[in-house]
């Protein structure tokens, strides 16, 4: 709980708290650009920071063409949300309790042949007005935006879009199609999460506290900041 990354992921929920003026994002679609990014472990490790907060938070899988969501949980996956959407199976007997307090997840279901269909049916809509009743964060875990259209028929479903983008990797340009993609059907892009960055290459300045006990028991905070290490005109390190 107290490492950089719990910090990072605390960060992202209340920029996410504070991301529009009116009222806060309740349905959340995570995407990514492409494969292999970190939309899912994004997903789960936002939905529990959440959670800790005492809200009451559901994951849906949507991600119907590879789902991930049951594995990292160790719940089976045949019964969700396809299932809800074909009308094959109900919401209460879909919805699965996790052993983190205040998070339910629905998997997948079966794996259908027409997922674009199905993510921008009216039975979608229908669903996930259900759940704001229950829920206070509804996090989504979508396809990637430019393998399939699954992510953008949805977005139109939701709050708001997060897009996670795999530092060092992610071309820009394959990044700036996926967000033209949400464009065209004006989506509402929150944000995009910078996801693998590696602190120790030069270029990158972050700050970190740790605590510890003195002895009189009180708890104290320190501070380190690192620093990019400059070079004098020699090209000596500083």
């Amino acid at each position: 709980p107290r490492s950089t990354a719990s910090e990072s992921y605390r960060g992202i929920r209340t920029n996410i708290r504070f991301s529009s003026a009116e009222s806060v994002p309740q349905v959340i679609l995570i995407t990514s650009a492409r494969p292999q990014e970190g939309k899912t472990i994004t997903t789960v490790n936002l939905a529990v920071t959440m959670a800790q907060a005492d809200s009451k938070v559901i994951i849906l899988d949507c991600d119907m063409r590879r789902p991930q969501i049951h594995k990292i949980f160790g719940i089976a996956k045949e019964h969700g949300v396809s299932n809800l959407l074909v009308g094959t199976g109900d919401a209460g007997g879909s919805i699965i309790h996790t052993r983190i307090p205040n998070l339910d997840v629905i998997p997948c279901g079966s794996i259908p042949p027409n997922p674009s269909e199905l993510l921008g049916s009216r039975r979608m809509v229908t669903l996930l007005n259900a759940l704001r009743k229950r829920y206070a964060h509804i996090l989504i875990d979508a396809p990637p935006s430019t393998a399939v259209t699954d992510a953008v028929v949805l977005s139109k479903s939701v709050d708001g879009v997060i897009l996670v983008i795999s530092a060092g990797h992610t071309p820009r340009e394959i990044v700036k199609n996926g967000i033209a993609q949400f464009g065209v059907v004006s989506a509402s892009i929150l944000g995009a999460v910078l996801n693998g960055v590696d602190m120790s290459r030069d270029g990158y300045q972050y700050q970190y506290y740790y605590y510890y006990y003195g002895e009189d028991g009180d708890r104290k905070r320190r501070k380190f900041h690192r620093k990019k290490k400059s070079k004098d005109r020699y090209g000596q390190e500083a």
